[in-house]
């Protein structure tokens, strides 16, 4: 029997994500993870213009990565691992949905922001 690989047409972006996340390599995540959290530091240190911008931008880089390695640590840890350590990984899963949608809000609202001219620096 074959398995179906690709989405559904009506997924939602979240199904899309998680697709693109568990089919990247570790490679991929960690470059997203890393790079993304260089970005936010560096976008935090320098206060250019945009700060709110950069950092938001960064920030989804960081949560996407970081989902992604978790989820992987979870589908393993799920067939041979202790109840606690499922229970963390599952909660840093949950902690870096939080991210990245808070950090989706922070990039809209700045890019709002910028475009309607109202920016404060």
């Amino acid at each position: 029997m074959m398995v179906l690989s690709a989405l559904r047409p009506d997924a939602s972006l979240g199904e899309f994500l998680a697709h693109r996340a568990r089919a990247a390599s570790i490679q991929r995540l960690s470059i997203d993870l890393a790079g993304g959290a260089v970005a936010s530091a560096a976008a935090l240190w320098w206060r250019p213009s945009g700060v709110l911008v950069l950092t938001s931008f960064g920030l989804l880089f960081f949560a996407y990565g970081a989902w992604g390695l978790a989820d992987r640590a979870r589908s393993r840890v799920a067939t041979q691992g202790s109840r606690v350590v499922s229970t963390s990984i599952d909660a840093l899963c949950a902690a870096m949905v939080a991210v990245g949608v808070l950090a989706a809000a922070g990039l809209l609202l700045g890019v709002w922001a910028i475009a309607l001219g109202t920016w404060i620096s």
